[in-house]
């Protein structure tokens, strides 16, 4: 691997949510980078330097980006059906393009790392019967129901806020498509070992978010998988961990609209 891609790895600073994230990341295992399509966070160096850590710590590797329910996102803006869907197509090229060039400074590297869509991962068995008892823990068990609520509006809420120039409020419409993409995203955070046939899997992003924090503090009810574990892998440019509601998440539902 070369040597700047190493070093840029190496600015890297990870944070396991957990004693058990920790535990399950120092086995090496399995990680999960999963990929927001249109988050400006991922630039090519930062995600190229994510591939290079996660290559550096992990036997297997799937890369997972996001193709479902962004344009619900942007109808609820106030784009008609037609452009919201040029809008994702172009966003989705742009993520691919990304990681496709990333790959290709990791050298040989690369064959660990396997790439796929949101809308592939789904037609896994496995996935969806995780899916199946996340949707019935939604309806009877009020802290998850309430800790993927707070990532919905927090999300919703900054996007509402960054079109703040164009008085854009918060909809329902918004609340709904949040649901929907957070929901599509669940059965990755709850049990990615069963859904990529790991021994453990250890989640990577960016910052903290109210369903990670949740399910990693959970000892009772409804939890994640045994061997579920997250770690926040950040530059090291200060002391504390963002969180979802912090200016790293600018663009989590965002989408890239050349017409715009």
């Amino acid at each position: 691997m070369e040597p700047e891609l190493l070093a840029g790895a190496s600015t890297l600073r990870a944070e396991p949510l957990s004693e058990d994230c920790r535990l399950i990341w120092k086995r090496g295992d399995h990680a999960l980078i999963g990929i927001s399509g249109g988050n400006s966070y991922f630039n090519q160096d930062r995600l190229t330097a994510l591939l290079c850590w996660a290559g550096e710590h992990f036997t297997e590797i799937d890369v997972v980006y996001v193709d479902m329910h962004m344009d619900e996102m942007l109808v609820a803006d106030g784009h008609t059906p037609e452009r919201a869907a040029r809008s994702v197509r172009g966003t989705l090229k742009d993520v691919r393009r990304r990681i496709r060039r990333s790959l290709e400074r990791l050298g040989p590297e690369a064959k660990r790392f396997r790439v796929r869509a949101l809308s592939e991962v789904t037609t896994l068995p496995a996935y969806q019967s995780v899916r199946h008892r996340i949707e019935q823990a939604l309806d009877t068990d009020r802290d998850l129901y309430a800790a993927c609520d707070r990532m919905v509006r927090q999300v919703a809420h900054h996007r509402t806020q960054s079109h703040a120039a164009t008085g854009m409020p918060t909809t329902e419409a918004h609340l709904t498509a949040g649901l929907h993409y957070v929901t599509a995203e669940a059965p990755l955070f709850i049990d990615s070992p069963a859904i990529f046939d790991v021994p453990s899997s250890t989640l990577l992003y960016h910052l903290r978010t109210p369903v990670t924090d949740y399910l990693a503090g959970r000892q009772t009810g409804f939890r994640a998988a045994p061997g579920q574990g997250y770690v926040v892998v950040a530059p090291s440019t200060g002391t504390r961990t963002e969180h979802l509601s912090g200016p790293a998440e600018t663009d989590l539902l965002e989408s890239t609209d050349p017409t715009s």
